[in-house]
């Protein structure tokens, strides 16, 4: 019998697996359709149903399906507990928790589609042995960032333990199971470190959840339980694959509990050469009272990067490692630096060769009136090539200003002349600055002097490289790269023997080591080729998948790759003069911002330093009335952007990042929500009229990023239909009240955004198509009007138009900028954001368009970008998406000799 096995998403724990009869009272058999997913053979069965091992027949993979029983089916508690699953695990969309793909059902049969790990769990390696020093910390650092994501959520595994993580063949780790969603009973006895799970609804006190062996005191006394019963489960797990003992161990059950309540783990029997920061570290975590105990798991995996020290500067006896006296000179000075509010490092950056090159973290805050600029679609921020100047681009009250910091000085100085800045990239020098500000892409010296223009860049650049040749490739906004004389001159398109390739959507540039080849990422978003032209043969080349990639004088390639949490960069080996990859990714930087559109990662690496920017998409919806004032619409705290309430003001569809995003539908009087889209990169949903369906954009069914419209049911009970596909993004913003015609957006890269119009036939006609960029289109209640955004002065602004006769005059509504119009229900009342200020502007229809002055209803921490906002039913009150001030990046944190923990974690490149 089977003990302990673990697969996607669902634990079997003792007993399980052959002890217990499932409840259903027939297996599937082997070539049963569910769906689109083909059973292929049982991988267990348990006391919730069965797993088993299918074929996705549409993706042509293998997911493992875990089926509800049957017997279940009329059980509202228990379904409750697998919808609350299926809802936890599609919010943790991150590279070391198992993925869940969609949810299923056939008849009376629910199934969860879940990624299928493979690879032993922790319980069987653990069951050969303690594991060596260096396979624990990259496996205990996977394990921390699982869970930091899921406490991002405020998601408590609440059953954390070695059968419910597993490492695959490419040492990534899986943390399983964070949905609790069994129902099993506790036996009388039975070996304590697999104990099966009990589980009750919530986190109520009096209720034990959890395994007995890995519970924390407060678990097991039934007290309520929060996130530090996840940091005591990893603190056990931790001391378990360094001892290859259970750190609280007993015959039973009961013995175990006991141990847990009374006694201390054996110290003496982790391994000698433990670093003394791992042992501090563990005692923190298994520290009985929680509130004594880490608070917050993601220090956790801090300390374990600086704990583990080399061999040689840890004793045996496990004491404090020896700071030699150079790295001991070099620390007292960065903390002395910190501590005076300044960055005074030219001692740590001048180490002496001999001496190994000392890893420090700091952090660089913003002056309190300044934050990152969010509003692009790549990095603010760079790196001079030798490590040593910092640049970055904030915006406070007034227009966004290009900064600039030596690393070895105590404050940043905004750059003259650079309000507007976009993309700034350093010369090879690293004496001069380039950027993009008001359609042009310019050039400033670090030395003094006014900014240069070098050319215009008319749709707006999206960043760019300075080659050794003195010319600069950039991605002009439009299909393919241009090149340019870094003097200024006429720009020029990079082309290849591949014409096709050269007029791709091609973003990211960056020159190679000697100027001889281009890297590039072929679009923006997930699933985006990563390719190279070698500037000799001119052919371009594919490399593998990621985006806004940089080579590094380490030999690797540092990227943001597809299919990831948000904010995680990766690192494979790359030979420059073969222009191939070599090796596997591996997982080096976590919880890096990125903005919302193009998807940027606030990342920068040079000189053998890492720069980057901490920001989560934790946000709040409300419901706000035209006073400013605020209630909650959900207990949760996610990624939501863009809400759409029902027309019965009962539901909301709202998009869920981290991407890939999803689409959700909330119930308001419940409080509770179902996933709606699930598949690829979802968002943008639309009501039609009846309230039944929800039309949204997704690129579920493509091979590249292009992504076409979808209708679905609004519960979901349904599968999705294609509405329309182009070879271009489309995004619904709004259907005629007949349903008879869908308002929709198409990005497109010579245009950048037009507005179209579907009618009933299905025929896409164009509205709207100009050099200009128009946005956001809505119909007014009436069906005669068409309000929008548009570029076209210089600024974005918000417009009105007749409808369906585009052509009948058009009228300026917003003044000094605007965008994202919503009408009243009425339609006497037309609203927009300016920038953070929500405005109102009263019109007339009859018997000819007038439109009244803007008013200012109120301002405070929305997000009103991205169509962050939605008007009630009743014209009484606005649904919007609040900020988490924490979330924002303000600050910038900095790893000085960064270069050696990445080849530590990545490896050198064969």
């Amino acid at each position: 019998m089977l003990r302990g096995a673990a697969w996607p998403g669902f634990l079997f724990a003792a007993g399980e697996l052959g002890g217990l009869e499932s409840s259903r009272s027939m297996p599937l058999a082997a070539g049963t359709c569910l769906g689109p997913y083909a059973i292929r053979f049982p991988l267990g069965a348990g006391g919730m149903g069965e797993v088993y091992r299918a074929r996705d027949t549409r993706l042509n993979r293998d997911v493992a399906l875990k089926v509800v029983a049957e017997a279940f089916a009329s059980d509202a508690e228990r379904l409750a507990r697998f919808e609350r699953e299926a809802q936890v695990l599609a919010s943790l969309n991150h590279s070391n928790i198992a993925h869940l793909y969609g949810v299923e059902r056939a008849g009376a049969t629910y199934a969860l589609v879940m990624e299928l790990v493979e690879g032993d769990d922790l319980s069987q390696r653990i069951a050969r042995g303690a594991l060596p020093l260096a396979d624990v910390l990259p496996i205990a650092r996977q394990i921390a960032a699982a869970l930091e994501a899921a406490h991002e959520r405020g998601i408590v595994h609440r059953d954390l333990k070695p059968a419910n993580i597993k490492v695959t063949s490419d040492g990534t780790v899986k943390v399983l199971d964070f949905g609790l969603a069994k129902a099993l009973d506790m036996p009388d006895a039975g070996d304590p470190a697999e104990s099966p799970t009990i589980t009750a609804a919530g986190t109520r006190a009096g209720v034990i959840l959890g395994t007995a062996a890995y519970m924390s005191p407060e678990q097991a006394r039934g007290q309520i339980v929060d996130t530090r019963t996840d940091i005591w489960a990893f603190g056990c797990v931790v001391y378990e694959l360094l001892s290859g003992q259970s750190a609280f161990s007993g015959a039973t059950v009961s013995d175990t509990i006991a141990a847990i309540l009374a006694r201390e783990p054996d110290w003496a029997r982790l391994p000698s050469r433990t670093p003394a920061g791992v042992r501090r570290l563990l005692r923190r975590c298994l520290t009985k009272d929680p509130r004594r105990r880490l608070r917050d798991i993601g220090d956790a995996g801090i300390e374990l990067e600086e704990a583990w020290a080399p061999a040689d500067e840890t004793d045996t006896a496990g004491e404090r490692p020896v700071i030699r006296p150079h790295n001991r000179a070099i620390a007292i000075a960065a903390l002395a630096a910190v501590a005076a509010g300044g960055l005074v490092l030219a001692g740590i950056l001048a180490t002496a060769d001999h001496v190994p090159p000392h890893i420090t973290r700091t952090t660089v805050l913003l002056p309190a009136n300044q934050e990152l600029d969010i509003s692009g679609g790549a990095s603010p921020l760079a790196l001079s090539p030798d490590g040593r100047r910092l640049a970055y681009v904030a915006r406070t009250s007034a227009r966004r200003t290009l900064y600039v910091r030596d690393l070895d000085a105590f404050e940043a100085v905004p750059v003259t002349g650079t309000e507007g800045a976009e993309y700034p990239f350093f010369s090879p020098d690293g004496q001069s600055i380039a950027f993009f500000a008001d359609g042009r892409l310019k050039r400033v010296s670090l030395q003094g002097g006014a900014p240069l223009t070098v050319c215009d860049v008319p749709v707006g650049g999206h960043g760019g490289t300075w080659g050794p040749d003195g010319s600069i490739v950039f991605d002009p906004g439009v299909s393919g790269l241009m090149r340019v004389p870094a003097s200024g001159g006429a720009p020029e398109r990079v082309t290849s023997e591949e014409p096709e390739m050269d007029s791709r959507d091609l973003s990211w540039p960056q020159f190679l080591p000697g100027g001889r080849a281009l890297l590039a990422t072929v679009g923006h978003e997930e699933h985006a080729p990563l390719v190279v032209l070698s500037l000799d043969t001119r052919r371009w080349q594919q490399i593998g998948e990621g985006f806004q990639a940089q080579y590094l004088p380490t030999g690797h390639l540092i990227f943001h790759a597809p299919g990831v949490r948000e904010g995680e960069l990766q690192a494979v080996g790359f030979d420059v003069e073969r222009l191939v990859v070599n090796g596997s990714p591996r997982a080096v930087v976590d919880g890096v911002f990125r903005s919302q559109g193009a998807g940027g990662a606030y990342f920068a690496a040079a000189g053998g330093h890492l720069v980057f920017a901490r920001g989560g998409h934790a946000r709040t919806l409300v419901r706000v009335d035209r006073n400013g004032r605020r209630t909650a619409l959900l207990d949760e705290r996610r990624g939501f952007r863009i809400p759409r309430i029902s027309p019965d003001g009962r539901q909301v569809a709202v998009t869920i990042d981290p991407r890939p995003s999803q689409v959700w539908v909330f119930d308001l009087a419940r409080r509770s929500g179902v996933p709606l889209a699930t598949e690829g990169h979802s968002m943008s949903p639309v009501w039609t009229p009846d309230g039944r369906r929800v039309t949204y954009a997704s690129n579920a069914g493509r091979a590249d990023a292009d992504g076409d419209l979808y209708s679905r049911a609004a519960d979901a009970g349904r599968a999705a239909q294609q509405v329309l596909a182009l070879d271009r993004w489309q995004h619904p913003h709004s259907w005629s009240n007949d349903g008879g015609i869908l308002i929709f957006s198409s990005d497109h890269p010579a245009s950048r955004g037009d507005i179209w119009m579907l009618t009933s036939d299905g025929k896409p006609q164009q509205l709207i198509v100009s050099r200009a960029q128009e946005i956001a289109p809505r119909l007014s209640p009436d069906d005669r009007w068409l309000a929008y955004a548009s570029d076209e002065s210089g600024r974005m602004e918000v417009y009105v138009r007749p409808f369906p006769s585009i052509d009948g005059g058009k009228w300026l509504i917003s003044r000094d900028g605007g965008s994202w119009p919503v009408w009243s229900p009425t339609g006497r009342e037309l609203y927009y954001v300016d920038g953070s200020v929500m405005m109102s502007v009263a019109v007339d229809t009859a018997p000819i368009f007038r439109a009244g002055p803007p008013e200012r209803l109120f301002t405070g921490p929305f997000e009103t970008g991205s169509s962050q906002f939605d008007i009630s039913p009743d014209g009484a009150s606005f649904i919007m998406v609040e900020a988490d001030p924490d979330a924002r990046p303000t600050q910038i944190h900095l790893v000085l000799n960064w270069f050696e923990e990445l080849k530590r974690y990545a490896g050198s490149p064969r």
